[in-house]
């Protein structure tokens, strides 16, 4: 798949030209003073003061960084359905651990998806508080994704955050976040990360999406629920010798990003708007409400790939990586994150640009 090359003076979506490991590492190196020293799997000053900074930041009592967020979703199901004796899991037909692990929450832990309502549940829209309540039985956990990528970034509102916390309060359910982007959720709810995440028992974090860390996550919520992580990380092969890099990365990435995110939010509403003057191109959500949303354009998905690419060669604008069809005939779709090379986008080219990729069709 092309990446935005260096000459590309313009760019919309993703993170920009492809680094240098050895630049990306001496950056990295750069951030460090003489008293940080690398963990001895999991124990050390450096690793624990991260994990309490951001346990703080989500208003948690503690946190553990975790090599990926497939492994730290996996502890946080196993450990509330293993404490309730309940192995069902209520979540979105595209929450990934349903759709993206090959059924790892099935196939290492026996645990099972509650269907929402008939199987034709609307996959394109977010489950509410009624959905959750129409289950018929009662989970041994439940999971929500905010934002909900394969919905393209979007939100429920607020007051139904609260009903659905409401609905697995009395029913003793415990209630997982998956925050993979939680990072750009602040200004749809116009609440702080702390106030978000009181709604939930748990919370997982990513690293590497938004914030730039290599790789790396983190499972947040009570002391006795990371003391009952930890030892499912030891279980899964997760505590290695050292994260020390990754821990780095990911403070580095979150100290670096975190002011900027709400302004990325901004510039995709603008670029969306922008795109959504064409009769040709369909936005969704139609008012993007984190920084990342879903472009279709109707027509060939290749043809319009090779022809993106070709414009930008020429003009040094770059929009996306490539288009996808759907199933839907003639109906093209793509993602559009804007990330940090998105704020240098100038806005006024994006129309024209448009404009000679649509010609043709």
């Amino acid at each position: 798949m092309p990446t935005p090359e260096a000459h590309y003076t313009n760019i919309l979506s993703g993170a920009g030209p492809r680094r240098a490991m050895r630049d990306v590492l001496h950056e990295i190196a750069d951030s460090l003073d003489d008293s940080a020293y690398l963990d001895n799997y999991g124990e050390g000053e450096y690793l624990a003061a991260f994990e309490a900074e951001v346990a703080e930041l989500f208003g948690k009592e503690a946190a553990v960084f975790l090599p990926s967020g497939t492994l730290a979703q996996l502890i946080a199901l196993r450990v509330w359905c293993g404490r309730r004796g309940n192995f069902s899991v209520a979540m979105h037909p595209s929450a990934h651990p349903e759709f993206a692990e090959h059924g790892g929450y099935h196939f290492l832990h026996g645990m099972h998806r509650l269907q929402f309502g008939a199987p034709e549940f609307a996959a394109e829209r977010m489950p509410t508080a009624k959905d959750f309540e129409a289950l018929g039985q009662t989970p041994g956990c439940a999971l929500l994704e905010l934002p909900c990528r394969p919905l393209g970034g979007q939100l429920p509102p607020w007051d139904d955050l609260v009903a659905t916390r409401d609905w697995a309060q009395s029913r003793g359910v415990p209630l997982h976040l998956d925050g993979a982007r939680i990072w750009s959720c602040r200004p749809f709810y116009g609440k702080t990360y702390a106030e978000i995440a009181a709604l939930f028992d748990s919370v997982y974090v990513s690293f590497y999406k938004d914030l730039g860390g290599l790789s790396g996550a983190m499972l947040l919520g009570s002391a006795d629920f990371i003391r009952e992580a930890r030892v499912w990380q030891v279980r899964h092969g997760g505590r290695l010798r050292t994260q020390g890099p990754f821990v780095a990365a990911a403070r580095t990435g979150m100290q670096r990003t975190l002011p900027q995110i709400d302004q990325w939010v901004a510039r995709a509403q603008a670029a969306a708007d922008i795109l959504s003057r064409f009769d040709a191109i369909t936005i969704n959500p139609t008012v993007p409400q984190v920084n990342f949303f879903q472009l279709y354009i109707r027509g060939d998905a290749a043809a319009l790939t090779e022809r993106h690419h070709a414009l930008a060669k020429e003009t040094g604008i770059f929009l996306f990586h490539a288009l996808s069809p759907t199933v839907v005939p003639g109906l093209a779709r793509t993602e559009i994150h804007c990330w940090a090379p998105a704020m240098d986008f100038d806005l006024d080219r994006l129309a024209p640009f448009v404009e000679r990729l649509l010609a043709a069709d």
